[in-house]
């Protein structure tokens, strides 16, 4: 089987980089994988992406952009068949049986278009924020490319059952080709990071790992450390990832007299964010919105107790009491007493992480995530519905 996979980044970090890369490497052990990227070039231009895999990138532009009305909408139409043709002139070479757009936005409507021309079959994956950057629904004020796009799709594919809800209340037409399939992760890149050891007292630490935005609920958690650091003055708080609100955050942590205990990191690579799970204490995610946790996962994957809010698709990671801890959201009180219960407690620590990295493993490997993107792939060729 051909497959093209569509993504709007070549990069390494990143929930959605992290589980594409990884149904990549999966599906190129019997299948023929490539890549395409929107860039800057207005001819396509081959390239080896970061995952290592072949690819293309060309300039996929927006039919309408609101800062720019006139000039958008003109270069769009000037340019839309030129395009149009070096696209398909991609899946006829290569022979492409399933396009597989993951974090769709407007500038892929191109496929939508060619979906209709070309036999092939369109599949689009929604992540998160690519439909609700805000968190919940946004009730009607969706462009019409991107209707347009899910429209045209043969299947959407969610990342839990609890966001495909989500994802159907918003767009109920989509019902009868939508499903949920649940990332994954690669546990044995985690495992061969080390085993974990125990970590000197002085070097003591809490982990997350998310973007700094709204939704990740970072002010949350640096409320709910002043609370920690209290009692355990040499547990740290290291915080992995970037973004809008960084800046902000970092004032919050200085206001709160946590400068001296709190580490802001950005993003690092794979091996760093390995050595980082192996080595942490507990790993902590107080997320007010969440299609899945990937980084909940990947704590999992490396025996770590975890904390998380019990939002989203973490509930169908987590059974709360069993492989980690489930608390409500926006609740730094009930955060700080279950993060100290964990704490004062090492044994609970090592069977909650028992437990979670068991799960894990029968549930959230990306063998399971890709066999499952295969089964639809496959029934999807064969001329099969959507099961």
């Amino acid at each position: 089987m051909n497959v093209l996979l569509v993504v709007p980044w070549d990069q390494e970090f990143g929930g959605v980089a992290s589980v594409v890369g990884n149904l990549a490497r999966c599906l190129s052990r019997h299948h023929h994988v490539v890549f395409l990227y929107p860039g800057s070039p207005n001819r396509l231009r081959q390239k080896r992406t970061t995952w290592g895999f072949s690819g293309y990138e060309i300039n996929l532009r927006v039919p309408f952009i609101r800062d720019r009305p006139i000039r958008s909408v003109v270069a769009f139409l000037v340019f839309f068949l030129p395009t149009m043709y070096q696209l398909q002139r991609v899946i006829r070479s290569q022979g492409i049986q399933i396009v597989n757009i993951h974090y769709p936005f407007e500038g892929f409507v191109y496929f939508g278009v060619l979906r209709w021309f070309l036999p092939t079959s369109l599949v689009v994956s929604v992540h998160g924020t690519d439909l609700f950057p805000d968190g919940p629904p946004r009730r009607g004020r969706y462009s019409w490319p991107l209707r347009f796009l899910l429209f045209s799709s043969d299947a959407v594919v969610a990342p839990s059952q609890a966001f495909l809800k989500d994802c159907l209340l918003e767009f109920p037409r989509a019902a009868k080709k939508a499903l949920f399939i649940h990332n994954g992760i690669d546990i044995q890149e985690l495992v061969q990071a080390g085993e974990a050891t125990e970590t000197a007292e002085d070097r003591r630490y809490l982990l997350c790992i998310a973007a700094n935005n709204q939704l990740k609920a970072l002010d949350v958690l640096l409320a709910a450390f002043v609370q920690i650091s209290e009692s355990h003055r040499v547990v740290r708080l290291l915080l992995v990832g970037d973004g809008p609100l960084r800046r902000q955050h970092e004032e919050l942590a200085r206001a709160l007299s946590l400068q001296d205990r709190v580490e802001f990191l950005g993003w690092r690579n794979r091996a760093e964010v390995s050595r980082l799970l192996r080595d942490c204490e507990i790993f902590v995610f107080p997320s007010r919105s969440e299609p899945f946790g990937v980084a909940v996962a990947e704590a999992l994957a490396c025996q770590k107790a975890v904390v998380a809010s019990a939002v989203g698709g973490i509930p169908e990671i987590i059974e709360n009491g069993r492989s980690g801890v489930l608390v409500e959201p926006d609740q730094p009180a009930a955060l700080a007493r279950e993060l100290l219960t964990l704490l004062e407690d090492g044994s609970l620590r090592k069977s909650l992480g028992h437990a979670g990295y068991q799960r894990v493993v029968e549930c959230f490997s990306r063998e399971t995530m890709s066999a499952r993107y295969q089964s639809l792939y496959s029934a999807l060729v064969s001329g099969s519905r959507v099961a």
